[in-house]
């Protein structure tokens, strides 16, 4: 409760009136009764409840942070406590439970908090508060891989097959409490050819691995095969198996009266993975008539 005086004064007297002023206004001290007090919350001027502050009735908890790193982060429970009115209750103690972990703290103007480490595995944990008799309802918060100790180490068995689907994935990515990095964290894949050209890929974590499917179409060898996560990365040698052209191909000659020339048509060429060769694809010629010997590309 704020009390306030105003005083006004006149040539042969001074008169002072006392008021007081709580949540819903200011009003004279008279006028005070003990049931607004009951409901409005009244304050002193050093804003320390004196008044409407009866019995917890209603308890609330809330969790920070909602993800906490395993064996990095602390988390953070808050409980408030308010009468049957919603004044806050200004004395008591509340005991909580934090995924199996029990604590206390007094009550300071309605709340009452504790820091808590939570144990290094990964998961989704509940926690709840209870004054007397009174329960809260319970709060949820999430235990996640500590990222930064994770190292995904590619998981390369099977050269790439030229003009096929190769499935690059890492082994299982765990943290150093053994914490399976959960699905949809980002990864970047990086597959350095030795011919000087680089594929870039995004793979998400599913299932604990992160994997993507590459085509080796335009790709004429392999490589070295990096995955990053985080700060961390690891790296393997990919080796490269190429196509070969079918055999036979299937040639065509017919003499070019007008150009005094013989046409030559070959293919289509297909290649052993089951595909046409691309267009563009450079091809050597090599065509021998009555011991001479021509080369077109």
């Amino acid at each position: 409760m704020l009390r306030l005086i105003f005083c006004v004064l006149f040539t042969a007297s001074t008169a002072c009136a006392e008021t007081v002023s709580d949540a819903f206004g200011i009003l004279p001290a008279a006028a005070l009764s003990e049931d607004r007090a009951a409901w409005a919350g009244l304050r002193t001027g050093t804003n320390n409840l004196v008044s409407g502050a009866g019995n917890a009735e209603t308890l609330m908890l809330f969790i920070g942070a909602k993800s906490l790193v395993a064996g990095k982060e602390e988390g953070h429970a808050v409980s408030l406590a308010l009468d049957e009115h919603g004044n806050l209750v200004t004395a008591g103690t509340v005991g909580f439970q934090l995924a199996g972990q029990a604590s206390s703290a007094s009550i300071h103007d309605g709340l009452a908090d504790v820091t808590f480490q939570p144990r290094p595995i990964a998961g989704t944990f509940a926690g709840g508060a209870r004054m007397g008799s009174l329960q809260s309802p319970r709060a949820l918060f999430r235990v996640v891989a500590d990222l930064s100790t994770v190292q995904p180490v590619p998981d390369v068995t099977d050269d790439l097959i030229a003009e096929s689907f190769s499935t690059l994935t890492t082994q299982q990515l765990r943290d150093q409490y053994g914490n399976t990095v959960e699905d949809g964290v980002g990864t970047l894949l990086l597959l350095e050819h030795v011919d000087g050209t680089t594929t870039v890929m995004s793979p998400a974590v599913k299932e604990g691995r992160a994997e993507t499917a590459f085509l080796s179409r335009d790709v004429s060898s392999g490589g070295l095969t990096q995955v990053t996560l985080g700060a961390n990365a690891q790296s393997r040698l990919v080796g490269f198996e190429a196509s070969a052209l079918v055999d036979p191909v299937k040639m065509l000659l017919w003499p070019d009266q007008d150009l005094n020339a013989t046409s030559v048509r070959i293919g289509p060429v297909g290649t052993t993975a089951g595909y046409l060769l691309n267009d563009v694809a450079p091809v050597s010629v090599t065509v021998t008539v009555d011991g001479q010997t021509m080369v077109a590309d």
